[in-house]
């Protein structure tokens, strides 16, 4: 405190309530007031975007032809004297006395008479030089600048003229002129430039925001000043690779028919185009005062639909502007409030709070890369809030990331912009697939909430990077994203380093498994008769168990675990009723629990070990699961869900499966359904049921 002030303390969130994100804030309405937030609904419409740009006509290039001197001499006859004249192709424009072109003439000359005078010659090789003497000096003459009518009229007069007349290799209008009547000019020198003006370039100034809604191919209706209320319509044809660094501006080329020569090369243009966003359905929009923009990526802040003044923070992806809208590529869904008026204010509350925020986007874990570090740790990993079931489902995210990392360092195989493309939406569709409602806890819920939304965004950015440098810096800050998220969140279900027994054996143990589980299910039911049944066939299982290849260790767990299960078996099969098979499962989840854990157990499912506290006078007890939920085979419908899955079992996993296509694999889902109604059916005694 300073100059007698009184500290006030800042409550963390007035309203209460239930958590949503980690960048949440409830305000009072007295807050909402003093703030003057207002939110907009987040919308799908098509947008038209009317871009305005400026420049000036200039002559197309393609279409410019110069008129050169192909050998030296002096210009005795100009036929056409000013620049700015109009041409026709072929049109007489300068009569040149050159003496070499003179004694060329005179070689063809001579060349023409020698091959008449020894076409009748008795030797053909007499006759084949005089032949390409001549045709040497007609290829004279052409490298000389004559076409092959004039030297045709060489050849006819049968004497050299001193002079040669230039022509126009194009109709157009004289843009420069370089020779005047009486000079003498050198090989090379350029005397008259012709441009063809039907068409013309129309070379505009666009800004950078502008770009988005320029595509090559595209109608743009322009004006000139010096032509008031005459539209014109031109094509883009080109658009400047390079940003002029004085002005920020690109220049765009458009291709413009010029019916009449009213354009002049120089003339001042004002451009409009109107482009609309194509998309196979209308893009969502927000407007231009709700995100808080930090480049591609802007924080926007949600309202809770209740309208209790919950606001939510979220990063998202920006599309271009278009107008008095942003299109919203990532982070919204339609239907949703954005704050449009007081998101300053929101956010400021936020970073008093030390939550994430626009100016502090986060709040634990280790900085993303290129990014302040600070001197706050990764969160240790929450297993304990994690369910089996949600870890399993980011199994596929190492190697995604992984994969990114690769191209991205330069270390893969192929690190083209495609391959990273390729990379990062891999990793996106891996990340969208995630079923998040099995976090129950709240804290484990809201991380993966922040994290998920942070690379869901980095990941959409990269899957559309406009080059490997930009594919490289959303990595860098990417890393940061999936430290954090590695930190916090174990990937995968558990691994299991199994005592060394031969696979048939696993086989073995997955049809005593197999059926375990239907006795737990009928003891869950409170069905004696399957119950009994089921331990009948766990019994033949167990027996028909080839335990002679177990050696050491291996054989030693079998051991004890085999002769658990058989007393435990041995009392159920002399059971008289429900609850004394019950007190015989107890044994025989123990054994199969250690057979499990530490010989292994081949079955394509995950495995649970569930666990009531309540079992045998709050002594407790476990059983094997293959369902993440529980249904207690020690109380049955008397206390059906009493009890925890405690954990996930490892496995060695099921049979090698065949490969099959998708489609088929897809359509054995109705059978297996069918299949789980007759169990259930005939576990209840149900036989209309069943035979259904």
């Amino acid at each position: 405190p300073i100059c007698f002030m009184d500290l006030i303390p800042v409550s963390p969130d007035e309203g209460g309530g239930k958590a949503v994100s980690l960048r949440q804030i409830t305000l009072t309405p007295q807050a909402r007031k003093l703030a003057e937030v207002v939110t907009t609904p987040v919308v799908r419409k098509p947008v038209a975007v009317a871009t305005r740009l400026t420049g000036k006509v200039e002559v197309d290039e393609t279409k410019l032809g110069y008129i050169t001197a192909w050998m030296g001499g002096r210009i005795d006859d100009l036929k056409v004297r000013y620049t700015g004249a109009e041409v026709k192709r072929g049109q007489p424009m300068a009569s040149i006395y050159s003496p070499e072109l003179l004694t060329a003439q005179a070689e063809l000359i001579q060349a023409r008479r020698t091959l008449g005078e020894l076409s009748g010659s008795s030797l053909p090789r007499v006759r084949e030089a005089a032949r390409r003497t001549e045709q040497a000096a007609r290829e004279k003459l052409r490298l000389l600048g004559l076409s092959k009518t004039q030297i045709d009229a060489v050849i006819r007069r049968g004497e050299p003229r001193d002079h040669v007349t230039l022509t126009a290799p194009l109709a157009g209008v004289v843009m420069d002129m370089n020779v005047r009547q009486g000079m003498y000019v050198q090989t090379g020198t350029r005397l008259f430039t012709i441009a063809d003006l039907s068409t013309v370039w129309i070379v505009l100034q666009a800004y950078e925001s502008d770009l988005p809604w320029i595509k090559s191919g595209e109608k743009v209706r322009f004006t000139a000043e010096a032509l008031p209320g005459k539209i014109f319509t031109g094509t883009v044809a080109w658009v400047d690779p390079v940003v002029d660094e004085t002005t920020r501006t690109v220049r765009v080329r458009l291709n413009a028919e010029n019916e009449g020569g009213l354009l002049k090369p120089g003339m001042f243009v004002a451009a409009e185009q109107r482009a609309e966003q194509v998309d196979t359905e209308a893009p969502l929009v927000i407007p231009v005062s709700a995100p808080l923009l930090t480049g591609k990526r802007a924080v926007v802040y949600v309202a809770s639909p209740d309208g209790d003044g919950l606001y939510e923070g979220r990063e998202v992806v920006l599309g271009p502007r278009a107008g008095g809208v942003y299109i919203v590529r990532e982070g919204l869904s339609e239907g949703e409030l954005v704050v449009s008026q007081g998101n300053f204010k929101i956010d400021s509350a936020l970073q008093i709070q030390a939550r994430p925020s626009m100016m502090t986007p986060r709040t634990d874990g280790p900085a993303p890369a290129g990014q302040d570090a600070d001197a706050e740790s990764p969160v240790p990993a929450m297993e304990g809030a994690v369910p089996p079931r949600f870890a399993r489902q980011l199994d596929a995210l190492p190697e995604h990331y992984a994969a990114i990392r690769a191209v991205a360092d330069g270390t893969a195989d192929i690190a083209s912009l495609d391959d990273a493309h390729g990379a990062y939406q891999a990793f996106y569709d891996a990340l969208c697939a995630v079923d998040p409602t099995s976090l129950t806890d709240e804290d484990a819920a809201l991380l993966w909430k922040e994290l998920s939304m942070l690379l869901k965004n980095d990941s959409y950015l990269g899957a559309r990077a406009d080059d490997m440098p930009e594919a490289r810096r959303i990595h860098d800050v990417m890393a940061g994203h999936w430290v954090r998220l590695a930190a916090n969140f174990p990937m995968g279900g558990p691994e299991a380093a199994f005592l060394d027994v031969p696979e048939t054996f696993r086989v073995g143990l997955g049809a005593l498994l197999d059926a375990y589980l239907r006795t737990s299910r009928a003891l869950a039911a409170d069905d004696p008769d399957t119950a009994k049944t089921a331990a009948a066939e766990a019994q033949d299982a167990l027996s028909a168990l080839d335990a002679s290849a177990l050696d050491g260790p291996a054989a030693a767990v079998w051991s004890d675990a085999a002769g658990v299960m058989a007393g435990g078996l041995a009392a159920m099969a002399e059971a008289p009723d429900l609850e004394t098979l019950r007190v015989g499962f107890e044994p025989l989840s123990i054994g199969l629990l250690v057979a499990t854990e530490k010989l292994g157990i081949a079955h394509p499912g995950p495995l649970f070990e569930a666990y009531c506290p309540m079992v045998d006078g709050n002594r407790g007890a476990a059983w094997i699961a293959d369902v993440e939920r529980v249904e207690n085979p020690y109380f049955g419908s008397l206390m059906f869900a009493c009890g925890e899955i405690r954990r996930e079992l490892p496995t060695s996993g099921g049979p090698e499966s065949f490969d099959a296509p998708d489609t088929f694999r897809t359509s054995l889902v109705p059978m297996l359904d069918a299949y789980l109604a007759a169990q259930t059916a005939l576990a209840a005694d149900d036989l209309t049921a069943a035979v259904a």
